[in-house]
């Protein structure tokens, strides 16, 4: 658990990871949320392994005719299934800031996600939630959540491996 100190019009606030992932834990799109702060050195950033509820997305490979009906390829049909899932996340991430923007009255709370393991059902979706508080570019966040997720896809995530 860390500890991030920031001014807002209020004055100083004093936000903790471990309250944060309670926030994230009772959303019900989660499944699983762990607190990976500790394992990154950034300062004002915090960090979250994630896994998606398996109720969130059904997925069905479709029969041969109905590919041919829909004019499209199961590799096609595979990918747009993969950006609707990567626009949830994203919707999230962006309810997420809104949320922790609101509560702390801060305006410098930013989002993202990297996705590091998808089964082949899609109701497996592992990621990582990088939450920023303070001014940072949206590339370097972005970059963060990529560093993070590769390291947790080669096994430093306790609760997967």
């Amino acid at each position: 658990m860390i500890e991030i100190t920031f001014e807002n019009k209020e004055g100083a606030r004093t936000v903790k990871s471990k309250s944060v992932e309670e926030i994230l834990t009772l959303m019900a799109d989660f499944g699983y949320v762990k607190d990976i702060s500790d394992s990154i050195n950034q300062k004002d950033i915090m960090v979250f392994d994630c896994k998606l509820d398996k109720s969130v997305f059904k997925f069905e490979f479709l029969e041969e005719e109905e590919y041919e009906q829909y004019d499209v390829d199961q590799e096609e049909y595979l990918q747009v299934l993969f950006e609707d899932i990567k626009m949830y996340l994203k919707e999230i991430c962006d309810d997420v800031a809104d949320d922790l923007q609101e509560e702390y009255k801060y305006e410098d709370i930013k989002c993202k996600y990297e996705i590091y393991d998808l089964d082949e059902s899609f109701t497996d979706v592992k990621f990582v939630i990088c939450i920023s508080f303070k001014n940072i570019e949206t590339a370097k966040l972005v970059d963060l959540a990529r560093i993070v997720s590769k390291r947790q896809l080669k096994g430093s995530s306790k609760y997967f491996n």
